[in-house]
């Protein structure tokens, strides 16, 4: 009697312990298809959603800076650039103020990345029913917030432009060319997006024959 007892005592702690392993592998297997569903299903579809919004914080952010630089600056594009004619009125040489366009770009790239600095303060939200992954939800439900944060660094270069505006007569352009990263950041992962400007300095019309070195290539 004593040993059926015993015998059963240790096949009821055997289907215990069955049973806290089944509940802990199912457990755990949850725990996994989450994830795999979190990464696979859920993080491009907030990603993909959310992309517009990052890249219209980071243009305008942009655009306000180099706006700014411009008007406090307050330059034309005979600042920046010099004409020679020869004497048979056609262009010799078309050259640039190098010294004040370094300052405007290094300017520019100062306040960017000042202005990135503070998105730590700035956030996106996101609708609940976008973390199902299901489209007809995308929308729907409470708001989260996600926070923006900045990422790398922001490179500034200048460009130029020649484009024909008739006879003997050529559009001349200067641009900033800014690219900046913003990151997004959602939980266990951070996304990187890429940001690039063109913004128009300023541009004139130049009368006369251009050699095709200016043409064909960019004026420094």
């Amino acid at each position: 009697m004593q040993t059926y007892k015993v015998v059963k005592v240790n096949k009821i702690k055997t289907r215990k312990k069955i049973k806290k392993r089944a509940i802990l592998c199912g457990l755990l297997a949850f725990i996994i298809l989450c994830l795999v569903y979190y990464f696979q299903i859920i993080c491009p579809a907030v990603v993909a959603l959310s992309e517009e919004k990052v890249r219209a914080i980071a243009t305008q952010t942009i655009s306000e800076v180099v706006g700014d630089v411009l008007t406090d600056n307050n330059l034309s594009y005979d600042d920046l650039v010099t004409i020679t004619y020869s004497s048979e009125n056609k262009v010799s040489q078309i050259s640039t103020n190098s010294t004040k366009i370094n300052l405007l770009v290094r300017k520019v790239t100062e306040l960017v990345q000042e202005r990135f600095e503070t998105l730590d303060e700035t956030s996106i939200n996101v609708n609940l029913g976008t973390f199902t992954g299901i489209p007809f939800l995308f929308g729907y439900g409470p708001e989260i917030k996600l926070n923006l944060i900045p990422v790398g660094a922001v490179n500034t270069s200048f460009d130029t432009n020649f484009v024909s505006a008739g006879i003997n007569q050529t559009l001349h352009s200067l641009y900033f060319d800014v690219t900046a990263s913003i990151g997004m950041v959602l939980p266990a992962s951070t996304q990187t997006f890429q940001t690039t400007l063109d913004i128009l300095i300023c541009e004139s019309v130049i009368v006369g024959e251009i050699p095709s070195i200016y043409l064909q290539g960019k004026v420094i």
